[in-house]
């Protein structure tokens, strides 16, 4: 039986057309998705087009206070087909804690464990956007003999690579040493997963040469690779990986959603 991942900045879409493209690429087998961006209004269709579907949203845990703005307004919604939510969590050191989800999962390849988040963006955050990092990855270290996948829109790197001794991080707002997104991503990560995409493409021989490796986001007129699932490889195998950017943006999103199926090991 393989388990499908699916990762997806939705740009606070609530467009029909969302659900057509996940309805679409939805698998046969236990899917699990983890969207970005969420609105209450998506969250809220997404649940009624999916209607078997175990979900949840990071808004439910933390909503957004009467003056604090449409900021505070987008959260993560994570919807499992065919396996069970059993617990789940903010990441509540996190500057935005409601723009993670770190949930439990039952079902039949045991205990899985899925951790999402979205990177904080836009010049106002600069600092704010490495401090986050810094939480994020103090989470995933403490929790890191557990971790199964991690999804993420994370607004990084500058400069890909298949190796990631040579990923290049933003230093806006970050000057030091070690960049805090590295502890996630990079040399420095505190965790055991893998870059799902990178170990398609090296299993399959495809090119591991490219800047970026694959296209989920542009960037005025630099293409980079912003979407992610790591996944843990002592566990799970990855049979397939896809950025199917155009497919995406003609949904109505303005990133690529990252599509992995994995074999149990």
């Amino acid at each position: 039986m393989k388990l499908r991942v699916i990762q997806w900045n939705i740009k606070r879409s609530g467009s029909p057309a969302i659900e057509t493209f996940l309805k679409q690429r939805v698998a046969q087998g236990p899917t699990i998705l983890c969207l970005e961006e969420a609105t209450r209004c998506a969250y809220d269709r997404l649940t009624e087009f999916f209607p078997l579907a175990a979900s949840c949203f990071s808004l439910d845990m933390r909503m957004p206070g009467h003056h604090e703005g449409r900021e505070r307004a987008i959260g993560v919604a994570v919807l499992a087909l065919g396996l069970p939510i059993v617990t789940l969590e903010l990441i509540d050191r996190a500057l935005l804690p409601e723009r993670t989800l770190s949930v439990l999962l039952g079902g039949p390849f045991g205990p899985i464990r899925v951790v999402a988040f979205h990177s904080l963006t836009g010049s106002g955050y600069l600092k704010a956007k490495s401090s986050n990092f810094a939480s994020i990855a103090d989470y995933l270290e403490q929790h890191r003999a557990k971790l199964d996948f991690l999804c993420f829109d994370g607004n990084e790197p500058n400069e890909d690579s298949s190796k990631v001794e040579k990923i290049v991080f933003s230093s806006h707002g970050d000057r030091g040493r070690v960049k805090k997104m590295s502890l996630i991503m990079g040399p420095q990560k505190v965790h055991h997963l893998k870059d799902s995409y990178v170990a398609y493409l090296k299993n399959t021989g495809g090119d591991i040469k490219r800047d970026p490796l694959a296209l989920s986001y542009k960037k005025k007129l630099a293409d980079r690779r912003y979407d992610y699932i790591m996944h843990s490889p002592r566990k799970w195998k990855v049979t397939d990986c896809q950025y199917p950017y155009k497919e995406s943006i003609a949904a109505h999103s303005d990133h690529s959603a990252v599509i992995a199926d994995y074999e149990l090991r």
